[in-house]
């Protein structure tokens, strides 16, 4: 599959979670770090946007009251606020700010699927656009949210993946 392709369909399922699937507790947490992880990568397969005059990214925009939807459903994770360092290359480092994991979420849902409703309309230029010139943003948010994701997930006893090695099939001792 070519990595356009790839990308778009691991921004699909990221659409189909955040609006239908995020579930409660450590659960959830988990399938968080899943799609953002999962999707950080395809990311970095996206070839870089074609130089065209004609791109115009006005047609696909996600509305406000859909992220607030994406928003809303993200009070069923086991987090929100956790501290951060926005730049982590200056040494000594700044000063940690709050971040949001809703919030994370949310703008990254608004980002990525702009790009991905200007691909289902068969504008890939302009998906591939959309998606590169936000990706500072949504890639600084899904990032920070993927660090507190898994410093929650190794703080939390049996949510460590090597705890949780369990199958859905398998029974719980």
């Amino acid at each position: 599959m070519d990595p356009v392709e790839r990308f778009a369909a691991e921004a699909a399922r990221f659409q189909s979670w955040a609006l239908r699937g995020i579930e409660p507790g450590e659960r959830g947490a988990r399938g968080a770090l899943v799609h953002l992880t999962r999707l950080y990568l395809a990311a970095l397969g996206l070839p870089p946007a074609p130089d065209e005059d004609t791109v115009d990214r006005r047609d696909g925009e996600v509305v406000d009251e859909e992220r607030r939807t994406v928003y809303d459903a993200c009070a069923r994770l086991p987090l929100d606020y956790y501290g951060e360092v926005f730049d982590p290359l200056p040494v000594p480092p700044e000063e940690p700010v709050v971040g949001s994991l809703a919030d994370d979420i949310a703008d990254v849902y608004r980002d990525v699927v702009s790009g991905l409703l200007e691909h289902r309309a068969g504008r890939r230029s302009q998906a591939l656009l959309q998606w590169e010139i936000t990706f500072s943003h949504w890639g600084e948010h899904l990032t920070g949210a993927i660090r507190a994701l898994h410093c929650w997930l190794v703080a939390n006893p049996g949510s460590t993946a090597a705890g949780s090695r369990r199958t859905e099939s398998e029974p719980e001792s």
